[in-house]
């Protein structure tokens, strides 16, 4: 979808001069496109048939799986990251399972664009436990049915969602990394800046406290984007991830290219200066995808390795941040030969597959 097609969607609750509001947010933000899960034919809809959370997520595992050379039999934990899930209970993992014939261990973490770190924490315990050999994890969202052109007459933070947000899913597949000069993945690591702290990045709806409404009732079924506050406080988590690397000796010129999360297509011209690295250094597909949440950090992976950013060798850091209660995370990244899988550690290898919607 383009900023154009945004334009028209939200003009179908409000004037023309705040729908066009939301181009000029999304120019601002480089993003140029999207791809969307739902028609925006209608203020309210569900996500299209074929392009539910799980069957993105289930197309993506695919993906991943078969440039692995592997099959859906060879998996031994499958582990999901969403905040935009098919149901909140089962768990949106378990509907993938059911699509993919799976019927080993899955879990799901209910976390938007730090929910890699984590699954990679839990990941790389049970590959160097021995738990398992093999572990896939998908991280997915579906979130622009819950745009809210109604909403977006007194919330600007829903202009910014339209302006910004796209739908996706992106998987890797993890195994033991036992060297040999693969492409493999280091370093994970998780933190946070949130305690005590509001948040800048909320659902509205759903949970004990707050039950989501019918797409046919009135109520706010939104994301809550306190856009300010997320600017404010966001870099401080680029920063702490930066930190992270260099503490383990990956300081700016052993790095070859950094990945962030793709919040949006300016944020290497923002974060060059304020991490002192050179904005030719950053790698950026938000401008054709949007930001995808949770599938954001394995659809970039997957972008980088399909444009063959990386000779061999060289070095990804991958800075991950999410404003929901201000965590970061990331893992570093070394490119392998042009042949064969991508290798992961703490001991594992991995092939990335990314599907965007539509």
């Amino acid at each position: 979808m383009s900023n154009d097609d945004m334009v028209q969607f939200i003009a179908l609750g409000n004037d023309r001069h705040r729908s066009e509001f939301v181009a000029k947010i999304a120019d601002q933000l480089g993003v140029y496109q999207r791809f969307l899960s739902r028609d925006l034919a209608a203020t309210r809809e569900l996500p299209r048939a074929g392009d539910t959370n799980p069957e993105l997520s289930e197309r993506a595992i695919r993906s991943a799986l078969e440039q692995a050379g592997l099959t859906i039999d060879d998996v031994d934990l499958l582990i999901g990251h969403t905040t935009s899930p098919h149901t909140l209970l089962p768990p949106n993992v378990s509907w993938v399972a059911d699509l993919l014939g799976y019927p080993g261990q899955y879990m799901e973490l209910r976390q938007a664009c730090t929910g890699f770190a984590n699954a990679l924490m839990i990941a790389g315990s049970m590959l160097t436990s021995m738990a398992a050999d093999c572990v896939c994890v998908v991280g997915s969202e579906t979130g622009s049915v819950l745009f809210d052109v109604d909403e977006a007459v007194t919330d600007r933070g829903q202009l910014v969602n339209a302006a910004q947000m796209g739908d996706g899913a992106g998987a890797i597949v993890l195994s033991r990394y036992t060297g040999g000069g693969g492409a493999h993945l280091a370093n994970a690591y998780f933190g946070t800046l949130g305690l005590g702290r509001p948040s800048g990045f909320s659902l509205a709806t759903g949970g004990s406290s707050r039950p989501a409404h019918d797409t046919g009732q009135p109520g706010s079924r939104n994301f809550v984007n306190d856009y300010a506050l997320a600017r404010e406080e966001g870099l401080d988590l680029f920063r702490a991830g930066f930190e992270a690397l260099r503490s383990i000796g990956l300081d700016e010129p052993q790095v070859d290219r950094y990945l962030t999360h793709q919040a949006n297509g300016r944020m290497g011209e923002v974060l060059a200066p304020l991490l002192g690295i050179p904005a030719k250094k950053f790698h950026n597909c938000a401008a054709d995808y949007g930001n995808t949440g949770s599938a954001s950090t394995w659809i970039g992976l997957h972008s980088v390795r399909e444009q063959h950013v990386l000779e061999p060798g060289q070095v990804l850091g991958v800075l991950g941040a999410e404003a929901t209660k201000f965590m970061y995370g990331g893992f570093s990244y070394v490119e392998g030969s042009r042949e064969g899988p991508v290798h992961d550690t703490p001991s594992g290898s991995a092939e990335a597959g990314a599907v965007p919607c539509g």
